[in-house]
């Protein structure tokens, strides 16, 4: 008779430990935002003690960069992949990035944290510079070396739009604040918005 060994309770618990307290400091960070978010609380509402939670994340920071991390580090890492395995057109690279950047911006654990980095960001400037340097930064990087590619091709055209990528993603942020602000009033479809952004892009560097 075949036997299924699994780990010890205690073990999984263990394992499971980092993204609880990940799920706990986010929904923390929703309720109250960074600055009156309390670790004691993150800890409770994740079960463990504040001991516990510091041998896993140094302090607020460094457990608001890991989730900012968790939600945008696996999409720019597996997108990358993409990118460098794939020899799909320019166009249809960035439809399918596109799908997945929008999938993921639109998400309520990117909106609460882009709340703080809005409404807190002034104050905290040292997180800001993290947040940017750890994670817009791996977007940015990856949009520079699909236009360059595209440019060597001969399928995308220099301009100030190229130069500049933010330009390029601008209307997903404005989707986002959109979204948060006036999505009960005003509510947008994002598959069409989607679409249309991607429309004004591929118009706009294609040769």
């Amino acid at each position: 008779m075949d036997t299924v060994t699994t780990a010890p309770a205690y073990r999984r618990r263990k394992d499971q430990r980092p993204q609880e307290i990940l799920d706990a400091g986010l929904e923390e960070f929703h309720a109250h935002g960074y600055a009156r978010a309390s670790l004691s609380r993150i800890a409770k509402r994740a079960g463990v003690s504040r001991a516990t939670l510091y041998l896993y994340f140094d302090g607020k920071d460094a457990l608001f960069l890991a989730i900012a991390d968790h939600a945008m580090i696996s999409f720019t890492q597996d997108a990358a992949q993409q990118v460098q395995s794939s020899d799909a057109s320019t166009e249809d690279t960035l439809r399918a990035l596109f799908g997945q950047f929008y999938s993921v911006m639109t998400t309520s654990k990117n909106n609460a944290l882009m709340r703080i980095l809005i409404a807190e960001g002034p104050e905290m400037p040292a997180l800001v510079n993290k947040y940017h340097a750890q994670v817009l930064s791996r977007g940015r990087a990856l949009l520079e070396r699909i236009i360059a590619r595209g440019i060597e091709r001969g399928e995308v055209r220099e301009s100030a739009a190229t130069a500049i990528p933010q330009l390029l993603i601008a209307p997903v942020m404005f989707y986002c604040i959109h979204d948060m602000v006036f999505s009960e009033i005003d509510p947008l479809d994002v598959q069409t918005f989607m679409e249309g952004h991607l429309e004004m892009v591929l118009r706009g560097i294609s040769i």
